[in-house]
């Protein structure tokens, strides 16, 4: 399976690159929500968010942001979403990694809002209380604690061999 992005870090798809060095690209997109719309990915192949090294999210994101800024200076927009859609449930159509920055205008028409749903009490805290939980093992920045974490996500992982996992799903997809 070939990816688009890979194709298009290689030179293989010609599209209007607005930036480029030695770890991503940021191209204008073919097929914008909105004109100036601009994609930001690795070079490298990753397929969702959780395998992107955090240095690499760390520089894309910032890179995204000062895109963001140019786009507000050059073409006047009001605003802009900041767009991944990480996974195939979150409408990924390319399994590579990719941040799209969207210019927005008054009265542009694009929606991007959903209706909240009414979840039972029950569900949320017991969301709350597993997110809440683990969320208190994560430490930024120690290799140690990232290490640990890691490891809690390998066991997951291999507990649930014999069922459909999320994750591994995103792996397999990996060409």
């Amino acid at each position: 399976m070939k990816c688009d992005y890979c194709e298009i870090g290689k030179g293989k798809i010609p599209l209007e690159v607005v930036y480029e060095d030695d770890q991503l690209m940021a191209v204008i997109s073919e097929t914008a929500a909105s004109p100036g719309q601009i994609s930001v990915f690795p070079k490298e192949h990753y397929t969702i968010m959780e395998l992107v090294p955090d240095s690499l999210v760390d520089h894309i994101f910032k890179v995204a942001n000062k895109l963001s800024t140019i786009i507000f200076e050059t073409l006047g927009a009001q605003g802009t979403n900041i767009i991944v859609q990480n996974g195939i449930s979150a409408g990924q159509e390319i399994p590579h990694f990719c941040v799209n920055i969207i210019p927005r205008r008054e009265g542009d028409v694009l929606n991007f809002q959903w209706k909240p749903k009414q979840l039972m009490e029950e569900e949320m805290d017991t969301a709350h209380l597993m997110l809440k939980q683990e969320g208190d093992n994560l430490v930024i920045g120690s290799d140690k604690k990232e290490a640990v974490v890691q490891g809690k996500e390998a066991e997951k992982i291999e507990e649930k061999e014999g069922e459909e996992n999320y994750q591994l799903k995103q792996l397999k997809r990996k060409p």
